[in-house]
Parts: C-alpha cells; structure tokens; sequence
C-alpha cells in the first residue's frame, strides 16, 4: 500500500515539525502533493547575506509595516558595537513574527556565535529546524539540515542530554539518505528517558514511513500513555490502524478527535480521513 508523507502540525515542543504518513483510503486525491511551501530563504530576506536568490517560491514575507522597522533595525545595526546583539535579537524576533524562520535562524547564529551559550545555539538549532521541514527545493534541504547539525551539536557539546536537541538532530537524517542514524539517535533519546513524547512520536513516524504498521501503533500507544493529550499521536494511531485493517477502532478514535478542541489543521485531517472510510 503506498504511504505518502504529509507536515501535520508542530509538536508541542514548539518550533520543532514532524511528518506523518497518510494511509492510501486518507490520500486518494492527493497524487504529487509536495512538502509545504517554504519560507524565504536568508539570501533574499536578509541583506547582510550574499543577496543572491535562489529562485524558491517565498511564503510568506514582512508586512509593510514589518518591512520598514526591519529597515530601521539595519539601520541600527550599522552603528551597533561588534559585540552588541541586542539589534540582532530585535531583527531575528521580526521575522519570526513575520514566520520566516530561515532569516530569523540566520540572524540568531549571529547571536549564538558571538554569545555562545546553550540558550542561543538551541534557539538557532530549533529555527533552522523549521526551516529544514519547511524547504522545498533538495539543496535547501541539505542547507538548513546542516545548519540544524551545526547549532544542535554545539547544543550537546555543552549538554550531551539535552533530549530535545538530540531528537530534532536526529530527524535531519531522515532525508539526507541516513534513517539508520536517525532511529539510532532516537533510540539514545529513550534510553535516557523511555517516555520522551517527541522522540516516541518520530519512532512512530519512522515506522508508518517504513510500512511497519505494528511498531508505529505501539509507539503511538505508549505516547498516548504518557501523554492522552497528545491528539497528533492519536490520529497517528488512527492512521496505523486503518493500515492493519482495524477500522472501527480507528473510528472511534477520529471520532473521539473530532470532538475534541484541536487546531485547524489537525482538524481537516480528521474529517477528511472519517470521510474516506465511510
């Protein structure tokens, strides 16, 4: 049965975006659907990089008002001591206001290189990472994947057990030809802690991608365990389900999500999947 990939929605965790696998009856008039549109890239966004564009179709972009007080922080920044990253802060939190997280990622490595705390590579790492799931073209992809890399290790070369850190790297070699390392890493993650909800739900995500409809309703069980609110693990055990022929639980469950308070998008996955199975 073919399984195509599908962005839900963010985890809890905050800017950190995993994919579910949609079962064939959820995806029938869903031939060719790509991966959500980018954000501009820093090339064009940011004129403190190389201004070159890349030719990616960019969503969204600044407001005019947004647009202006950019141009009046650049303008500070000109005049700005070296180590001064109070400017550089303003400008990143601009555009992650305007949702345009590979700017904001671009101008908080900035920060996190001349003030190399924890704090600040992790914030990098966890722009960079919505980057990364957000990208659209292969090299921008590879681009913000090692970007990730980069901010994530430094992350763990001050706290080895920063689990949040080590779950998001782990998930950028999903699509750089390396699911082995990414399970490997996950698998460290629980073995520091067994019910680390994020890392239990990829576990899921990696099973359904691998069609092993077993494992991905175990691990989606145990976070439902940990966590019944967890309503994205819940559809993701809905999905398992309906792949190992068990409808009418995996209707229940919809059923369950649909009277749930659940944000929009979650919400258009539920009725659309309760849909097909009628």
């Amino acid at each position: 049965m073919r399984i195509q990939l599908l962005i839900i929605v963010l985890i809890a965790t905050g800017l950190s975006v995993f994919l579910y696998t949609r079962p064939k009856v959820v995806v029938k008039d869903s031939e060719g659907a790509s991966r959500d549109k980018a954000t501009s890239t820093e090339q064009t966004t940011a004129t403190a990089t190389s201004g070159k564009d890349d030719g990616e179709s960019h969503s969204p972009s600044l407001s005019v008002e947004q647009q202006k007080r950019l141009s009046d922080l650049k303008k500070e920044l000109v005049n700005a001591p070296a180590n001064d990253v109070a400017v550089l802060e303003k400008i990143g939190n601009l555009f992650i206001e305007g949702t345009i997280a590979d700017s904001a990622g671009y101008y908080y490595e900035l920060v996190a290189t001349k003030q190399p705390t924890e704090a600040n590579w992790l914030r990098t790492g966890d722009v960079y990472f919505q980057a990364y799931n957000l990208a659209l073209r292969t090299q921008n992809v590879e681009k913000f994947a090692e970007k990730t890399q980069n901010a994530y290790q430094k992350v763990l070369a001050k706290a080895p057990n920063n689990l949040h850190a080590r779950t998001n790297l782990g998930m950028t070699y999903v699509t750089s030809g390396s699911p082995m390392q990414a399970i490997g890493m996950l698998r460290q993650v629980l073995e520091i802690n067994p019910n680390y909800e994020p890392a239990l739900v990829n576990m899921g995500v990696l099973s359904l991608q691998s069609n092993q409809y077993d494992k991905a309703a175990s691990r989606f069980r145990q976070v439902m365990k940990v966590n019944p609110q967890n309503y994205n693990a819940q559809l993701g055990l809905a999905y398992s389900l309906i792949e190992l022929n068990q409808a009418e639980e995996a209707r229940t469950l919809l059923t369950d999500l649909q009277n749930k308070q659940i944000e929009p998008t979650l919400r258009e996955e539920v009725e659309r999947t309760l849909q097909n199975l009628k």
